[in-house]
């Protein structure tokens, strides 16, 4: 009994149950104050003046999340794919969530500097986003990107070539000029993803003409290439942001001749 009321706050938890909000916050106020400390320690004179701070609150939200993961290892046998006592236990923990949780829990006890597998359990709050009024919008979102899962496919790859392609013609139009800084097709990886993205640092320019003109036509169709995903993206986001359900609202269209409804 005491399972089962544990296994539907932690695994299963429905709007109506308090007790699962209360742990829900929880939880989601560890996880931030463990990356916020991850951070703050980080600054020299805030990790020396509160280092004492520091230790206690790790201290003690490691002492929760240990509880927390041994109480959801406990109680998922309530899943009837999960029901065997140990084999059932051992595929729960080797999730992708379950073992994040217990990765940071051991490198509390590590003498490495491991702290930032903590702020990897920010990646907990999507399983929180997944309760109450966000698990409709998720579920939306979801099935519109599986639906253009093709074409996303197609945008990325052509990406990728595009990346490629370029840094191989920019590195043969420019390496007999300039060998110190387009040293190597895969160093210049790094110019082309500068182009593709806008960001321009600047540590890889371009000194023959060739390669000018080259790098000004790639600019300009690289803005196109790259906006594919992410026009594909937002026609997903748009098509789970519209209402659904409200077939009654719509106005029915009447033939003239027949009086027919369609």
């Amino acid at each position: 009994m005491l399972r089962a009321q544990l296994f539907a706050i932690l695994h299963r938890p429905e709007p109506g149950n308090r007790w699962a909000c209360h742990v829900n916050y929880v939880l989601v106020a560890l996880i931030v104050l463990n990356a916020a400390c991850v951070a703050l320690q980080t600054v020299p004179s805030l990790g020396s003046r509160f280092e004492r701070l520091f230790w206690w609150l790790d201290a003690v939200s490691t002492a929760l999340f240990t509880v927390e993961y041994a109480a959801r290892v406990w109680v998922c046998v309530e899943q009837r794919r999960l029901s065997h006592p140990l084999w059932g236990r051992l595929r729960y923990a080797l999730q992708p969530l379950p073992l994040l949780d217990l990765l940071v829990i051991v490198s509390y006890f590590s003498p490495f500097d491991l702290r930032f597998l903590r702020v990897m359990r920010l990646a907990r709050l999507l399983k929180v986003l997944q309760l109450y009024e966000f698990e409709a919008a998720l579920q939306r979102l979801t099935v519109s990107l599986r639906r253009r899962r093709q074409l996303l496919m197609v945008s990325v790859v052509l990406m990728l070539v595009c990346v490629y392609a370029s840094a191989a013609l920019l590195y043969q139009l420019e390496h007999p000029a300039h060998p110190d800084v387009f040293t190597s097709i895969p160093g210049t990886f790094w110019w082309a993803c500068e182009t593709f993205t806008t960001v321009g640092y600047g540590d890889m320019t371009p000194i023959t003409p060739a390669g000018k003109l080259f790098v000004g036509l790639f600019a300009v169709f690289g803005i196109g290439v790259f906006a594919l995903p992410t026009a594909i993206v937002t026609a997903a986001i748009i098509e789970s942001s519209a209402p659904h359900g409200h077939e009654d609202d719509r106005e029915d269209c009447v033939c003239p001749a027949c009086g027919h409804h369609f």
